[in-house]
């Protein structure tokens, strides 16, 4: 994009031809100048590969809507010299997107595996967070962070 024009118009432009691959064409509502033009015929250029690729993305996403946390400590003989453990199972109650049914998974951690998910977690959030307010900052936006 740089060759062609600065970052923030080859985004906006990138925004246009993705709508339009969402939607199977371009709005009417860009117009009929010389730019509306060049983005039509850029957009008939790419219109097969672009919609085939916009109908693999989910536009709906699955819905987590009950969850429940069981803890539990296993006591292990000590003939075989094996520790206390505790185990972390989480059960969340999921709609599907497209679907209506209400589906379970079941995550089963010990001490560990939840630690690192933990973490994870953290870090998506904070990750979250620092695009947020890149996001911010470029579009110039003095609005509070939506989460």
């Amino acid at each position: 994009w740089n060759l062609i024009a600065d970052q923030k118009t080859a985004e906006s432009i990138w925004v246009v031809l993705t709508e339009a691959g969402r939607r199977g064409k371009i709005s009417e509502q860009i117009g009929d100048g010389d730019v509306a033009i060049r983005l039509a015929e850029a957009y008939e250029k790419i219109r097969a590969r672009l919609t085939s690729e916009m109908r693999t993305i989910r536009w709906k996403y699955d819905e987590i809507v009950d969850f429940d946390v069981k803890i539990s400590k296993n006591t292990r003989s000590s003939l075989n010299g094996d520790p206390t453990s505790q185990r972390i199972v989480v059960n969340l109650k999921v709609i599907p997107a497209g679907e209506t049914e209400v589906k379970t998974l079941f995550v089963d951690f010990d001490e560990a595996q939840l630690e690192d998910f933990i973490w994870r977690l953290q870090e998506a959030k904070a990750m979250k967070e620092r695009i947020q307010k890149a996001v911010t900052v470029t579009t110039g936006s003095k609005k509070k962070a939506v989460r």
